[in-house]
């Protein structure tokens, strides 16, 4: 079995929490689930689910980016959602960041997230080509 690389994304505050951002196994990067937060675990844009998930993604491609890998190469995507009404705004700004080859994706309605006014949490699954 191939060993595992822990990919350091550099911000630091998930050693607090004994969690890596992602971890490299051989061709695959299992991304953690990601909050729409700064780099100082702050909240980014509350109440608004276009803006949380824009940051999502965002955080997203940074944590691939230090994989050396990018969105276009996600296979799977988890999404976790306070409120299931939402997808469609989730769906539009995921085609901001997506526009084809298109990774499974599951969605999963939850009663809350880790921090309040959080909206959404994505965790996915890379592939390096």
């Amino acid at each position: 079995m191939a060993r595992k690389q822990i990919v350091d994304f550099g911000w630091g505050y998930e050693q607090g929490f004994g969690y890596s951002q992602a971890v490299r196994v051989g061709d695959l990067v299992i991304v953690a689930g990601q909050m729409p937060c700064d780099a100082g675990a702050n909240l980014v844009a509350p109440g608004d689910i276009k803006g949380q998930t824009r940051k999502v993604f965002e955080n997203m491609k940074a944590v691939l980016a230090a994989a050396g890998l990018g969105l276009e190469d996600l296979v799977e995507i988890v999404s976790y959602h306070t409120d299931m009404t939402t997808l469609g705004d989730v769906a539009a700004v995921k085609s901001e960041f997506l526009h084809s080859d298109f990774p499974a994706w599951t969605a999963l309605g939850v009663t809350g997230l880790a921090l309040p006014g959080q909206l959404i949490e994505i965790k996915a699954t890379a592939a390096a080509r």
